[in-house]
Parts: C-alpha cells; structure tokens; sequence
C-alpha cells in the first residue's frame, strides 16, 4: 500500500482511467445536504482565493482482470460519483446554452478528460461505472435526456441541486471548474499483498459512515472475483436488500438471534456475523461464501412477509403482523423468523401459525397494560422460544406447535409471565391509558373500535394524522355542572377514572365538545349520535355520565378485551418423567442425581429435597 497527496483532477485525469465501484459497496447515498455542503466549499475556494481545500481520502486497487488503468474504488465512492454528478451538471448546462464558459472549450474539456472515453471499445465508455440501479440514473444524466432520468434516484436529485446552485451564478463556470482543481485528496493504492477487507475495516472502524450491513456486504464479496461478485451480488445480495426494505443490519442481528440464539449488540452486528461466518466456513471459498447467501436470501423472504404485512381482515395471518409491527414489536422477529420457517418447509400447518399468532399477541398485549411485567424480559423470551417449543415437540410428535407454544408460555413466571385474566381485568379498569406510549395507546383504541370486522376504520392513520384525537368523556377540568352530575364524591370519582379506559372514547370533534356535559356531548350536532365510531353507540344507551355508568360501560369493554387478547387455552401436559429408585444395596453413585423422595423400613415415603435428612 502507498499513498500520497495530490489534486483530485490529477487523481481522476488519464486518456483510458475508469474507475468501478465494486457490487459489494453501497449504493451511492449523498443527499442534497451534503452537496450543499460541497458546492459552498467550493465557492468559499474562489471567494477566499484559497490555493487547496483537502476532499479526503480515495482508497483504490487494480480491477482484476480488468484493464490497465481500470480501478476498483474501495472507499471515496461518495465523492468521486459526487463529483462526476457536478461535472455532468455542468456540461449539459454549457452544452444547452443555460450557462455560459469564458473557456469555449470548457465543457469539452470536462467530458473528455472526466466523463467520457471515447476510445474504449466497450459499449459502455463511460469512465465512472457506479453499481446496478445507480449505474442505470448516471449513464441517462449523461444522455441529457430528462424524460429518461431516474427521479427516485440520489443521483438524479443530487443532479438537479448542482442544477440550480450552478443557474445561480454565484461564481462563474470558469471559476467554479478552477475550485474544483484545487481539490487535495490523498491517494492511497493497495498492491496485490495488501488485503483489502483489513484496510477497509479499519477505514471505517468508527461506524460513522458505513452501516453494519454495508460492512458485512463488504465482508461476504470482497474476497472474491470480479464475475462471482457481480453474480452473487445480483443473485443475492440485492434481493436480501430489497427484502429486508433496505435495513439489512436490522435484518442480520434478527438472523443472527435466530441462529446463535443470543442477541448480538445493535453496534457490533458486522463484528458478531464476522466470527459466526468464519468459524463456519472459508470466506473466499465460492460455494461456502454462496452457502450463507443462500441461508441468508431464504430468512430475508421470510423477514419480508413479516415487515411488509398489510392490515387486511381476511387474511388474520397478515393482520397480526401489521399489528405487531405498529406497536414496534420487532422483538418479536427471531422467533418469528424461525415459525414461519417450519411453515415454509410444511413442518407446521398455516392453522397452527394463525393459533399461534393470536397466542403472541395476547401474550405481548397483555404484558403492555400489566405494568408489573418488564419489556426487557421479551429479549430473552423469543430469542429461545422456538427451540424451547421444538425440544418439547421432538418428543411429543403428536401434539400441534402452538399447543406446546401456548404451554410454553403460560409456563413462564416472574417477569416473563404470562398476565392472568384478573391481572388483564385490573390494568384495563385502573392503568392511565391516556399516558401510555403513543403506539401502544393507538393499537389499543383500533383493536376496541374495529375488533375482527372486514369494514373498518383506519384508527391508527387518523389519530396519526390528528383527524381522531381522545375524549374525556368525563371532561379534564370539572365544571360545576360535572360536579353537580357527579355527585358529593365527583373528586374521588375524577381522581380515579379521569384519565382510564372507561373515561375515554375517540372523537374528530374534541374541541367543539369541550368541558359540555354528557347530555350535550351526546346531542350536540357532531356528538356522540352522530358519530360513526362504534365505541360511541354504545354511549347513547346512556343518560347521564355518573360513575356506575362508567362501570357499566367497562364491564361491556372488558368482555370485548377477553375476546379480543383471551387467556389461551391448551390441552398439553407434558408427560411425567419416570423416577429412578435406588436402594442402598445398589452398587451406584448418586453424585449429581436429584434427591424426591425417600422410605426406610416400614417408614411412609418421605418428600424432600436436602439429603442430610436421609442421614
């Protein structure tokens, strides 16, 4: 490896130099902010006459195979694309007639020193070769064809930036493309010994720039050929991204759970995938490096069917997931991962996956209103809930998953419990609802409103948008009339309900109610009867709002509740283990044996644990 200092046009300038971003970099991911921050830079140059403004690092290698002035750009992608994107911006302008150069053969210049090899014999004589979709959005700014631009691309609005600052006119073109020469970079290029993954972790060994799944991209296709790479980058790795809606690295710590059965820290993914892969296989090795792209593609489909899950009420399947995502339940994934695998390979029926489903979200939900159940505890609960399920179905071939699941489940004590009906009964009558975390409190107002119906209405997207809000029903200041309607108790009864399940309702007209009594709330033109939601018809049965109609009116919510989340019911019972019996005749150690029980002489069986009291 050797490096030096030198101006980034001297870098780039070269009759035949291309420059190719390997498939297993990352897509080019500069937004309009930092060419914002480029353009002023350059500006400043000019302004300031400064003689040199440093752009950073470029780490490049000989492209294998390749031609002789053909480099791989192992890392200084972002500014080279960037760059090529602000000289393509100013050629289409110069040519256009939009701007114009003192230099007449300024655009010229650029094209063909820059943008352009018009010698090459490939079809393709571009100089920059960017990867896949970002390839296609650079080579049509090149055409000029604007009907043919890219428009999601970060390429093509990066374009249009450098568009208008350069219409702006603050410097000339002349001046601008002289700020751009006095760019400094330090080149630094690897020889054939020096290996490329080493470097480029140690590059990037702070994390600010690249994230895990870009490394362990990195790590998967670095090592091999230019074909393989391209090859196993468009078999694999750019359906894993698109999959996983391009949060690989949320994707991989969920893969990893699932396999190692530990949850790798959210900062150490790349490092944790690293030593699982190679204490497993060789990583330059073509068909093990394919193998856990293979595995890796297969939980990304999986993973896909979970995350893009839609709420639609004949598919109930579907319908859990969407709202298991709402309440952000992505603890949920390794476990989830692992189901629907056995469902994939007709280990488990789609029957026992819905039962099994409905069982998790009682399980989740129910752990969300009992306040005394931790949300941390869920981490080590499906990290290893499959395995547990499996273990116990191996030996019980007979017995459905999600019997063994709901067993499983209701095993658990202590911070993993699962909440009792009494316990689910009480955090529904007294928990603030109103206070909870904002997604929990939306799922739980959809789940009231809509329950299992096919026409529904999209609760979660209107009080996200604002358009539904919560009512007190029992307003939050008491006016004299409320306390009249209340009774000589009213602060007892506000002190205990105000902000409770039996209190609230959802309404688009919470400021035209106001603090109006119920009687108004009701009749109002936009009250209570003319609204459409069906937790407030079940308000109009009422005449006043006192306390027992607020109970009467949880006793009604609370039958919904156990229908909606029930206790879950299995008829497994896992078979008894046979008990070993041991005299003291019997030529056997009983180091590590587990003491039950034990008789002597005509003396009835005695239950216990300790062995001194058989001494």
């Amino acid at each position: 490896m050797h490096g030096e200092a030198k101006l980034l046009l001297k870098f780039l300038d070269g009759s035949d130099n291309r420059y190719i971003i390997p498939v297993y970099q990352r897509n080019y991911d500069w937004k309009p902010k930092q060419c914002e921050q480029l353009f002023n830079d350059l500006v400043q140059i000019i302004k300031k006459n400064r003689k040199s403004h440093f752009f950073g690092s470029i780490v490049t290698s000989s492209a294998n195979k390749g031609g002789k002035s053909d480099y791989l750009v192992i890392d200084g992608q972002q500014r080279i694309t960037t760059i090529s994107i602000l000289f393509t911006a100013m050629v289409n302008l110069m040519k256009s007639g939009l701007v114009e150069a003192d230099d007449k053969r300024l655009a010229e210049k650029i094209e063909k020193k820059f943008l352009v090899d018009e010698y090459q014999t490939e079809d393709r004589k571009l100089r920059l070769k960017p990867i896949k979709d970002d390839c296609v959005s650079f080579d049509k700014l090149i055409t000029n064809d604007p009907t043919e631009f890219v428009e999601s691309s970060n390429i093509t609005q990066n374009y249009y930036y450098f568009e208008n600052r350069i219409k702006k006119n603050e410097i000339s073109i002349d001046d601008l493309y002289e700020a751009i020469f006095r760019l400094e970079i330090i080149d630094i290029f690897l020889d054939k010994e020096d290996n490329p993954q080493l470097i480029f972790e140690s590059l990037n060994s702070t994390g600010l720039d690249l994230t895990e799944g870009d490394k362990i991209r990195n790590f998967i296709l670095m090592g091999l050929d230019a074909k393989t790479q391209e090859n196993y980058y468009e078999q694999y790795w750019n359906k894993i991204e698109k999959c996983t809606d391009y949060n690989v690295s949320g994707f991989i710590r969920n893969y990893l759970t699932l396999i190692q059965k530990k949850i790798p820290n959210i900062n150490n993914v790349y490092f944790t995938f690293k030593e699982y892969v190679l204490d497993k296989m060789d990583i330059e090795n073509e068909e093990d490096c394919e193998t856990i792209l293979k595995e890796m593609l297969y939980y990304a489909q999986i993973y896909n069917k979970i995350i893009s899950a839609e709420n639609n009420p004949k598919d109930v399947i579907s319908s859990i997931l969407y709202r298991l995502n709402n309440i952000e339940m992505t603890v949920s994934y390794p476990f989830l991962l692992a189901m629907f695998g056995h469902e994939l390979r007709k280990e488990i029926t789609s029957l026992d996956v819905e039962t099994t489903l409905k069982a998790i979200e009682s399980y989740i939900f129910r752990r969300i209103m009992c306040p005394n159940y931790a949300s941390n505890a869920l981490n080590k609960v499906f990290c290893n809930l499959d395995s547990e399920v499996m273990k116990i179905k191996n030996d019980n071939q007979d017995v459905s998953y999600s019997n063994i699941l709901i067993y499983c489940l209701q095993s658990r004590v202590g911070a993993a419990g699962f909440p009792s009906d009494k316990e689910f009964t009480e955090a529904l009558t007294n928990r603030d609802v109103y206070h909870m975390y904002k997604k929990n409190r939306e799922y739980l107002f959809d789940r009231f409103e809509n329950g299992n119906t096919i026409e529904r209405v999209n609760v979660i997207e209107m009080m996200e948008n604002g358009d539904l809000t919560i009512e007190h029903i029992m307003p939050q200041t008491l006016t004299e009339e409320w306390k009249n309607e209340l009774g000589s108790n009213y602060q007892v009864i506000y002190d205990q309900n105000i902000h409770t399940l039996k209190n609230l309702t959802l309404t688009g007209y919470n400021s035209k109610y106001s603090n109006s009594i119920f009687s108004e709330k009701k009749t109002i033109e936009k009250g209570f009867k003319d609204s459409g939601l069906n937790l407030n018809k079940s308000l109009l049965e009422y005449e006043h709002w006192t306390e027992t109609e607020m109970q009467d009116r949880l006793n009604k919510l609370l039958l919904q509740a156990n229908i909606l989340w029930p206790y879950p019911k299995t008829n497994f019972v896992p078979p008894k283990k046979e008990i070993d019996s041991v005299t003291l005749e019997d030529d056997e150690s009983l180091r590590g044996r587990t003491l039950i029980s034990y008789s002597y002489g005509n003396v009835k069986e005695h239950e216990t644990n300790i062995w001194v009291e058989i001494i």
